[in-house]
């Protein structure tokens, strides 16, 4: 008898064990999942959050990019020719050719020199510098005046010539012929020549001041000496 108690007691407590185990295995379901159907006491549903409209920015309209301009073309100037068939005239389209330019190269000025020769200048006598020499000689000599008249200083006579002849003679140098005389022996005897020598007037520093001048020689005793002054022209 006693041991039939026993073992309704034990039946007993293996029932409240499994009964606790179920019991505690449906709160731990309903705590995760709170919202099932078996919870007496769900939970509130929250609200759904709503959310706003935001504002979004429209781009601006791009700036239309002008076009260019149709460059202007000649106008077709039609011309209409009458035939004498029955068909309508025939329009015949003329375009002007285009009109050349005339294009011009710019000159350059002419250069103004601030000597000339002296009026009378060139001239020809017998040479008396030398009168031993006589006709045994030929030369160019002269003299150059500034713009007052007076004798112009600082002056040189460049005359070159045939066969590489080139000589300078400084103004002042020979006071027979002026106050500012020079002289340029060419020849030991007169002699024959069409321009093949120029004479030309320099400042001290070898810059022409005057334009080149051709001079003519001939076989004359009477015309041995080629005189050939200089002055200011301003």
């Amino acid at each position: 008898m006693r041991q039939r108690r026993f073992s309704f007691l034990d039946v007993l407590t293996s029932a409240l064990l499994y009964a606790t185990m179920m019991i505690g295995g449906l709160y731990l379901f309903i705590f995760l999942e709170p919202q099932t159907v078996i919870n007496p006491f769900p939970p509130p549903t929250m609200p759904v959050r709503a959310v706003l409209a935001t504002n979004t920015p429209t781009p601006a309209p791009a700036t239309p990019t002008p076009l260019p301009l149709p460059t202007a073309l000649p106008t077709a100037v039609p011309v209409v020719v009458v035939t004498e068939t029955s068909l309508p005239p025939t329009a015949i389209v003329v375009v002007p050719e285009p009109t050349a330019i005339p294009t011009t190269e710019p000159t350059a000025a002419p250069t103004v020199f601030a000597y000339a020769l002296q009026e009378g200048s060139i001239g020809y006598t017998t040479q008396f510098a030398y009168p031993d020499l006589d006709c045994a000689w030929m030369g160019i000599a002269g003299t150059v005046f500034d713009a007052a008249g007076d004798a112009a200083e600082d002056m040189i006579v460049h005359v070159d010539g045939p066969d590489g002849f080139a000589i300078d003679a400084i103004a002042g140098t020979r006071p027979e012929f002026g106050p500012a005389g020079y002289e340029v022996t060419l020849a030991n005897a007169p002699m024959d020549s069409d321009q093949m020598y120029v004479v030309q007037l320099l400042d001290v520093y070898g810059e022409p001041v005057s334009e080149r001048y051709a001079v003519t020689t001939f076989d004359d005793c009477d015309r041995n000496l080629i005189l050939v002054n200089f002055v200011h022209n301003r």
